[in-house]
């Protein structure tokens, strides 16, 4: 048992000595104080002293100084240098080290990275839902850039002037009729970090070029018009695939649709694609005009070419008090919290012969409304969006609100309903199709609930369904789409529902 212990403790006394004979025969002396450089985890050298790194690599990289007006280089975020205490002394010079990196790695900046962060689904307006986006990075030299266009994106939305009343709480209060901004705020989280910034990244040096980069999404140079004698801001939008607000927020520097242009100036047509939502939630308070309808007496004691008023309509007025929530500029929900009658309506009444020269009697068939054509929805509403280009593509129809979840909806005119969609999942959610036999053809989206079916002859102002908000919705609203020459996508062409067949 001695003999065993002993051979043990001898084998590993020798194990040991052999150990430092061996590292004393590949270095001599104590072990030395140096410092270990990893480039993206791997060993590139030992040097001396890291601040000489540094300092060679900040007096190296001038050009990048005069580029960002920096007064500062920094070394690439793969690199980092670790003291060691080793019998190595294979050290090698810096110079040898800088030129190992700056071939291959790029070197950083002190400064700021954003990042916005997408939480939720988004909805694009011609009804495709998007699945969430990944965040999007976004670095600077100075983290108030972040900020100031942050509120430039907000302003270009709200306006200037609203923006500033609004952060100082200084808006009118609303007394009869008027508008107050409630909140302001952004859809998406925002966040910002100091960063040691790599100089292959694009860095934003200014508030403008960030401020560009926020409302248009993209670092291209943005298209522009050059604007001809005789047009107006209208004319330029339409022609170029926008619609009025949307010029409006890409040139902030006119404030209303009717100012006069000078011909030779240079107008930014390029289509907005925001990086951020910018959400904003308004209090209204208006006055709308309730038309009078026109009611008929027939007396069959007068011939069919007599027509005589004999009660004069007058229109009638409804203060409503609206909470509206946008989202960059867009309505994205509507709903109307009061209704106070200020004059009522009064009906026009005529009273019109039907008998005819052969004793018979001709009988109209003209219902409430104009002579053609009946509102699709009761009364008061709000035509939340028309007939105009989002987004780059053209909204075929108009978006109808107000009246409130599950109100009536009624046929324009008769016809047959070809087609009926019951699938709420589809972008056009619960849908009827009519056909109206005289060369247009109107289509109802988003119902909450559908009263009709597929081939069934339907006649005007019939009840057709509910107001809701299924399908690609943002909110309760009713899109009425009518199409002249043929039915929706089989060769009909979408018009105008308010110069069409209303004027509204």
């Amino acid at each position: 048992m001695k003999v065993k212990v002993f051979g043990f403790f001898a084998t590993v006394i020798i194990t040991i000595l052999l150990f430092f004979v061996g590292i004393d025969a590949r270095t001599e002396g104590n072990p030395i104080e140096c410092y270990q450089v990893y480039l993206n985890g791997d060993k590139i050298g030992l040097i001396d002293d890291k601040q000489e790194l540094y300092d060679l690599i900040d007096r190296e990289q001038s050009q990048l100084k005069e580029k960002y007006h920096v007064d500062k280089v920094y070394p690439p975020n793969g690199l980092s240098v670790e003291k060691i205490f080793t019998y190595n002394n294979n050290i090698v010079d810096v110079n040898y080290i800088y030129n190992l990196i700056k071939d291959s790695e790029p070197f950083t900046v002190e400064g700021y990275t954003a990042t916005v962060t997408y939480t939720e689904k988004k909805i694009q307006n011609d009804g495709e839902i998007v699945e969430n986006r990944e965040p999007v990075y976004i670095h600077m030299l100075d983290k108030s850039y972040f900020e100031k266009a942050l509120y430039n994106t907000a302003a270009a939305f709200i306006g200037s002037e609203e923006l500033k009343n609004y952060e100082a709480n200084t808006q009118k209060e609303i007394t009869d009729i008027g508008e107050i901004i409630n909140s302001v705020y952004f859809e998406e989280t925002l966040t910002i970090k100091k960063d040691y910034i790599s100089t292959d990244d694009y860095i934003f040096t200014n508030v403008n070029d960030l401020s560009k980069y926020l409302l248009f999404g993209t670092l291209d140079e943005q298209k522009t018009y050059t604007v001809k004698e005789g047009e107006n801001l209208d004319k330029i939008a339409d022609a170029n695939n926008l619609n009025i607000e949307e010029l409006l927020v890409a040139n902030p520097k006119y404030t209303s649709a009717d100012v006069l242009l000078t011909a030779g100036e240079k107008l930014n047509v390029g289509l907005i694609s925001p990086i951020v939502s910018v959400i904003y939630k308004k209090k209204v308070v208006q006055d709308i005009t309730n038309s009078y309808k026109t009611e008929y007496i027939d007396d069959n004691t007068k011939y069919n070419d007599y027509k005589v008023t004999t009660q004069k309509g007058e229109n009638g007025i409804t203060r409503i008090t609206q909470d509206i929530k946008y989202s960059n500029g867009e309505i994205q929900s509507l709903q109307i919290v009061n209704r106070e009658t200020i004059k009522d309506t009064v009906n026009e009444v005529i009273t019109r012969g039907t008998k005819t020269l052969g004793g018979g009697y001709y009988f109209h068939d003209i219902g409430l409304g104009n002579e053609s054509w009946s509102w699709p929805t009761v009364s008061p509403f709000v035509i939340t969006s028309g007939f105009k280009w989002r987004w780059g593509r053209q909204h075929q129809g108009i978006d109808i609100s107000g009246t409130g979840y599950g109100s009536p909806i009624y046929a324009v005119n008769s016809g047959v309903a070809y087609q009926v969609n019951y699938d709420s999942s589809k972008a056009e959610g619960l849908a009827v199709y009519i056909d109206h036999g005289n060369g247009y053809c109107t289509i109802y989206m988003h119902l909450s609930r559908i009263l009709v079916k597929a081939g069934d002859t339907i006649t005007r102002e019939q009840k057709i369904g509910l107001m809701g908000s299924s399908g690609s919705s943002t909110g309760t609203h009713l899109h009425l789409g009518v199409f002249k020459g043929g039915r929706p996508y089989q060769g009909g062409v979408a018009v105008d529902p308010c110069a069409s067949i209303f004027s509204c």
